[in-house]
């Protein structure tokens, strides 16, 4: 009996093992946003220089990168680079000075810009988000940088978890969830986003009432809802399209 109770033991240090190395394996997914101002009337300019960089520099792979424009919000008229989705290995290794990565930068894309915005990073939150493929052929997306009450998040997350699920059952929006690994006193906690394509598809959308309460039962989206503003100070909202 001794005899299997040990090798019980080991058996259980070895799996508890392999989940560890499994978890060690699977690296965290992030973006880093930076806001870019285009000088007046330069626009157009801006959006072909950076399609012309990312090209060169940032195709599809591990050091893929976007450019987003803020259509509607407190910076619209503004623009976001984004590297990413990638991993921070991979942040740690992308392309600089050695393969002419910032001199193409330099000439082609900074003479056209204004300013430089906030640089900031985000991690995202597989468990919590649902369709992220969805999002990437979307025309615009709406995102919301959420400030979370102090020792809020446990209730956050099981808001995020049932409203993936209501977001899984229609399977035709995306919900995806991005955590802050920075703190900022005055910053966002949360980035909370959602695909559409057209303006009056957003317009008209209620929200996934119907299908979170199939779920959960009549009444359930009303407390959902008491419940969110009890968890958050405030959010901002932007609406950004995808420059392609």
């Amino acid at each position: 009996m001794k005899n299997q109770i040990l090798l019980g033991l080991i058996g259980l240090f070895m799996m508890t093992g392999l989940m560890a190395q499994t978890v060690a394996e699977a690296p965290q997914t992030m973006v880093e946003n930076m806001y870019i101002l285009p000088k007046r009337g330069m626009e157009d300019k801006l959006e072909a220089a950076v399609k012309a960089h990312n090209t060169k520099f940032h195709p599809e792979g591990p050091y893929v990168a976007g450019l987003r424009k803020i259509e509607y919000g407190e910076k619209a008229g503004w623009y976001v680079f984004i590297y990413g989705p990638t991993t921070y290995d991979n942040l740690d290794n992308r392309p600089e000075k050695a393969n002419g990565h910032d001199a193409d930068w330099s000439a082609t894309v900074d003479p056209l810009i204004e300013t430089y915005g906030t640089t900031s990073l985000w991690n995202l939150d597989k468990d919590l988000s649902f369709g992220y493929d969805i999002l990437k052929k979307s025309k615009y997306y709406e995102i919301w940088s959420v400030k979370l009450k102090e020792g809020e998040y446990y209730r956050f997350k099981a808001l995020s978890e049932k409203l993936k699920k209501a977001y899984e059952s229609l399977g035709t929006t995306a919900f995806v969830v991005f955590e802050s690994p920075l703190h900022n006193s005055n910053g966002q906690d949360i980035g909370l986003l959602w695909s559409f394509n057209t303006y009056k598809e957003w317009a008209d959308d209620p929200g996934p009432k119907a299908a979170f309460e199939k779920i959960y039962g009549a009444g359930s989206w009303q407390n959902m809802m008491k419940e969110w503003r009890d968890v958050c100070v405030d959010y901002s909202d932007e609406i950004r399209s995808f420059v392609r």
